[in-house]
């Protein structure tokens, strides 16, 4: 009688450590899970680190040139030819910035464009389109309308 206690003790801690193991099994899963987010994370920081740094080389030799420029008085310069010049750097040279994508599309002939339409003109995926046109909205650059998903320009930047 006395056995049959132990052993049926003995038997329901080895069910209780097979759980525990079981739970130690599944955490060791969500934490390997986590440290490979966490590196797909880091890397698209470094990443966007280095188009940072070339942006500011960019600008950098940019604003040399206009200062060069500002400083000769028989060039003149016009601010929509600089502006031009910044969003092809931008667009062509640095890969592309979603949000000049968008501002670019939405100072075309239609100044309200759903979040669908300008995900497909641009080619961007519609969560990084709905990320860049939250930007854009905080900045003041576009209104959002969250009920059609319709995005309108607030002002016209260039023509």
């Amino acid at each position: 009688m006395v056995d049959a206690k132990v052993e049926e003790a003995i038997n329901a801690i080895k069910e209780y450590i097979k759980k525990l193991e079981a739970k130690i099994a599944k955490k060791e899963a969500e934490i390997a899970k986590t440290k490979e987010t966490s590196s797909a994370l880091e890397s698209e920081k470094i990443s966007a680190v280095e188009k940072l740094r070339k942006m500011e080389q960019e600008m950098a030799e940019l604003s040399s040139v206009y200062e060069e420029m500002k400083g000769r008085k028989d060039v003149e310069i016009n601010l929509q030819e600089v502006m031009k010049l910044y969003v092809i750097l931008t667009e062509q040279v640095l890969d592309g910035s979603s949000h000049i994508k968008l501002l670019t599309l939405l100072h075309g002939a239609k100044e309200i464009m759903t979040k669908s339409e300008l995900s497909k003109a641009s080619g961007i995926q519609p969560a990084a389109t709905l990320r860049a046109i939250f930007d854009l909205r905080n900045n003041g650059l576009v209104t959002y309308n969250e009920s059609n998903e319709e995005t309108k320009l607030v002002r016209r930047l260039f023509d």
